[in-house]
């Protein structure tokens, strides 16, 4: 991919690497140096983890779906079509 990272799809990146990171420094295999160069330079590499991730969710459960209609007026299917709408806009598929 060539586009920028939006916003959200950096957030998870850094989310990933950040639990790699502190995965490595807790089993001794990283030290100190190691987990901040972890959250401040290696992060993109999770780019397409962070991807896929946030993709995944794409399709609302029919948990989120009970949910979210709860205290709402509109229905199950705006609600889907409103969340997968953030999907997108959260992480677009390449053109």
């Amino acid at each position: 991919m060539t586009r920028e990272p939006t916003d959200m799809e950096e957030r998870v990146a850094r989310a990933i690497c950040t639990e790699i990171c502190e995965d490595h420094l807790a089993s001794g295999f990283a030290g100190p140096q190691d987990f901040q160069k972890g959250l401040d330079v290696d992060w993109p590499e999770y780019l397409p983890t962070a991807r896929a991730a946030i993709r995944a969710m794409r399709e609302p459960t029919t948990e989120m779906l009970r949910e979210a209609g709860l205290g709402a007026t509109s229905s199950t299917e705006d609600i889907a079509y409103m969340w997968e709408t953030m999907i997108d806009a959260a992480s677009p598929q390449e053109e």
